[in-house]
């Protein structure tokens, strides 16, 4: 997607010179100009645009954004914001609803330090007639994925301001610089609801054939059942992500994680380590028939994982990657998924990647019924080779 060419006020204080994809959404908001910026929607496309335009470039974005109460209410006195907002931002700017109560300022090219100079001098220029304004400001990419949710509110949420009571929102999480968690769509109900019935009733039927894997694994090797690793999931919270042990207990994990490292680097299939000396007795079998997955149900019911989505990595992997890598991270892990069923072992890191990317964009009930009914023949096609 190319550039966007910013030209021109218009009347309304939003940019000409747009691409035809964005005329397109000028042409929309025309319809239902409320306050006479973009829609909800329309924003967010705006800034799903962005995202991809920093992802190319390595140049961050921010997004200032402003509660303007109940505007159900009042909408002339919520109106008065944006209508400010409109007149003092830049000819790059844009500004639209970022939900149903608050006004985002997409500001390109924009670090958090200049996004707060912005605020700064809006809120300054404007407080006698609007009173006091403290907006948020989140910042694109950011450490979110990469220390995590908690860590990087703790780290960054110094760096915001306060807000004062009545500005809170009840669906807004505490100050946060991260623009990541409102990039990607959330998990729908639907998602949630099937994983729960379909992965309860799994462990129910697929019960004695998880006793008998576990009974044959202590028989043949000493040691939990078990095997329990540290994965990164949905919006880059770790987990601990369950396996049927197929290795010696004990066993050090850095061998694979290097081995993954380096498909990375060499773009090599994603083909698994082969004659390992460290694989227990029938563990080749348990990795083949994909039988050591079946654990991670419990994952599912937990939350952490749902049937179908990207397959969570391992930290040390995490590391490698690149920003554009991180939009897997949008939606929840997944016992299979895309790349499973359209080759696995014989795709490469990169093609790993946009399938997966491909499955958080396209994601719906009926994209998750066809990859799982695919799972199967593509565990039957790995199995003869």
């Amino acid at each position: 997607m190319g550039s966007v060419v910013f030209t021109m006020k218009t009347e309304t204080g939003n940019s000409a010179g747009l691409s035809g994809a964005e005329m397109h959404l000028r042409r929309k908001k025309k319809k239902e100009p409320l306050c006479g910026v973009y829609s909800e929607k329309e924003f967010r496309a705006l800034l799903d645009h962005e995202q991809r335009r920093s992802d190319r470039t390595k140049e961050k974005f921010s997004v200032a954004v402003f509660d303007v109460g109940d505007v159900e209410t009042d909408m002339d006195k919520a109106c008065l914001l944006p209508d400010n907002l409109v007149g003092s931002s830049r000819s790059t700017d844009e500004v639209g609803w970022f939900d149903k109560n608050r006004i985002g300022v997409l500001l390109p090219d924009t670090t958090a330090k200049g996004a707060r100079h912005f605020t700064r001098y809006f809120s300054t220029t404007l407080s006698s007639a609007l009173g006091t304004i403290v907006p948020k400001i989140y910042t694109y990419p950011s450490h979110y994925l990469e220390s995590g949710p908690q860590e990087a509110h703790e780290e960054e949420a110094s760096h915001v301001p306060p807000p004062s009571d009545s500005s809170r929102h009840k669906e807004l999480p505490d100050p946060l610089l991260g623009l990541e968690p409102y990039l990607g769509v959330s998990i729908p109900g639907w998602k949630r609801a099937f994983d729960i019935i379909c992965s309860s009733t799994g462990l129910i039927v697929l019960s004695p054939l998880l006793m008998l894997v576990a009974i044959m694994i202590k028989i043949v090797s000493p040691g939990p059942v078990f095997f329990v690793q540290e994965r990164v999931g949905y919006l880059g919270k770790h987990f601990g992500l369950l396996k049927f042990r197929t290795m010696k207990a004990d066993t050090d994990t850095s061998v694979h994680e290097d081995y993954v490292r380096e498909l990375m680097k060499t773009g090599e299939s994603m083909k698994k380590l082969e004659h390992d000396p460290r694989i227990i007795p029938f563990g080749n079998l348990l990795r083949k028939t994909g039988l050591d997955e079946l654990p991670q149900l419990i994952n599912v019911v937990r939350g952490q994982m749902s049937l179908v989505g990207p397959r969570p990595c391992l930290p040390a992997e995490f590391e490698e990657y690149l920003q554009w890598h991180k939009r897997r991270f949008y939606t929840a892990p997944g016992i299979t998924g895309l790349w499973q069923v359209s080759g696995k072992n014989r795709l490469t890191f990169k093609e790993m990647i946009r399938r997966d990317i491909t499955y958080e964009q396209k994601r719906s009930l009926g994209l998750d019924l066809k990859i799982l009914f695919k799972t199967f023949p593509a565990v039957a096609n790995i199995m003869k080779e």
